[in-house]
């Protein structure tokens, strides 16, 4: 199952959750709200579960999204794929060092820069995200 969850963030809709450095697994979800009559057309639940380091988990990590709106960035789309996951795999980049779980390739400049504490008053915390 782990193998699983890891593939859908290595080659699929979840590809955004990736975390450079931390093994992440997850699976989306978009689910059409109902409404009178039917389905709401544009009312979406879009979400992300993830786990990391998934080889060990640690932590479950779940993005619930609703009604999100596409933007320029994510091309018009909704989905949990392109607007949960990169909430997870933000949320798993400073956990990550916080937690004290080492990065698997520590020497990519990206993985650097997340370990990178910023400690000066008024810098955005976890909860800021």
């Amino acid at each position: 199952l782990r193998k699983l969850l890891s593939v859908v963030v290595e080659e699929g809709t979840g590809s955004r959750a990736e975390a450079p450095g931390y093994l992440v697994g997850g699976k989306t979800g978009t689910a059409e709200k109902t409404g009178a009559g039917g389905y709401r057309r544009g009312a979406l639940l879009s979400s992300f579960i993830g786990v990391f380091p998934v080889d060990e988990p640690r932590f479950v990590i779940f993005a619930l999204l609703d009604e999100p709106k596409g933007t320029k960035k994510t091309h018009g789309f909704a989905t949990g794929g392109w607007v949960a996951a990169p909430t997870v795999g933000r949320v798993v980049r400073r956990i990550g060092p916080l937690a004290g779980i080492r990065p698997y390739h520590d020497d990519l400049p990206q993985v650097r820069r997340g370990l990178a504490m910023n400690r000066t008053p008024g810098a955005q915390t976890l909860a800021s995200y």
